[in-house]
């Protein structure tokens, strides 16, 4: 039937059909569909002019279908099933889940989600597909265009997350910075103190002339600034290239951990007052209802606050 056709019909009509079949009486259906029975009345009247049909005969018991209504019942009941499937809440269920997500990470925790989280998201979901990608600053458009489901972003770090409509996010975990060194070097032997570090030679990641992160802020606040003396694009090259000469390198906690299993490091405390930097999950409005994104979200977040993205080094005082 063309939709304009369609468009015609008013649902209520079908309903109301539907419970005259089965009820066979105008009070009764009235009373089922708590409506009033001058209403029913005038449903049936349109019903009548549109199938061209009298639908119902009176008798002493009630109302008789005809033959054309007994054929339109058999088809109309499957029918209103099918639409109130098509309405109704849609059920999800995570073990027979095959949605397709795809989730942006910053560097330095991927290596610990796929050693903590992926096998509990695989346990939970074993038909999911899900694409791990590097964050990226064109991260948060990819959500709005819905060419990724999630993204995790440091607060530090500006995406113009606050420029872009429909974006939702929620906290994960807070973690700590700490300092790299590589094992054996000569700070080791010294007192660790602010003025032992800011002697140091850094290692940055993404720019020398970077100063955006939370260390470089907080140094800013008291006049103060480390010097940067060489830039890689990613956290393995920052700890290959720290691990082999005296250069520092500043990190968070979880990267220590996946540092500490690959390379020849040492983890020190930031001999500085240094806010922890927030971990928060982003995800766009088109998704914010459907159930499969809303149970892997929650189960991610749940993942977080359980599994090892926890900080582990505490600061040491400073003197300022």
């Amino acid at each position: 039937m063309p939709l304009l056709q369609l468009s015609r019909i008013n649902l209520n009509l079908l309903v109301c059909l539907q419970a005259l079949l089965e009820e066979q009486s105008v009070s009764r259906a009235a009373r089922r569909l708590c409506i009033s029975q001058s209403a029913v009345s005038k449903h049936l009247a349109q019903l009548r002019k549109v199938t061209n049909d009298p639908l119902f005969t009176r008798t002493a018991h009630g109302l008789n279908p005809t033959t054309r209504a007994t054929k339109i019942q058999q088809e109309l009941e499957p029918l209103l099933n099918s639409l109130l499937q098509v309405v109704q809440p849609e059920e999800f269920n995570p073990a027979k889940c095959d949605h397709y997500f795809r989730i942006a990470l910053p560097e330095n925790i991927s290596h610990l989600f796929f050693k903590w989280c992926m096998p509990e998201i695989m346990k939970a979901a074993p038909n999911l597909t899900l694409k791990v990608q590097h964050l990226s600053l064109e991260n948060l458009q990819e959500l709005s265009a819905g060419r990724i489901d999630f993204a995790v972003i440091p607060h530090d770090l500006e995406c113009g997350q606050d420029k872009i409509a429909g974006l939702h996010r929620k906290q994960m975990h807070q973690d700590n910075l700490v300092c790299l060194v590589r094992n054996n070097h000569p700070c080791l032997s010294e007192d660790w103190n602010l003025e032992t570090w800011l002697e140091l030679g850094h290692i940055n990641i993404g720019s020398v002339t970077s100063r955006s992160c939370i260390i470089d802020q907080t140094l800013d606040k008291h006049g103060l600034s480390r010097k940067i003396v060489s830039a890689v694009d990613n956290f393995h090259s920052a700890t290959s290239a720290c691990e082999s000469t005296d250069l520092a390198l500043i990190s968070s906690q979880l990267w220590e951990l996946c540092a500490q299993e690959k390379y020849e490091v040492t983890a020190l405390p930031i001999p500085l007052p240094t806010e922890p930097v927030n971990y928060q999950l982003y995800w766009h409005e088109r998704n914010h209802q459907s159930p499969a994104h809303q149970w892997f979200r929650e189960f991610a977040l749940q993942l977080s606050k359980s599994s090892g993205l926890k900080p582990g080094v505490n600061q040491i005082p400073s003197s300022l």
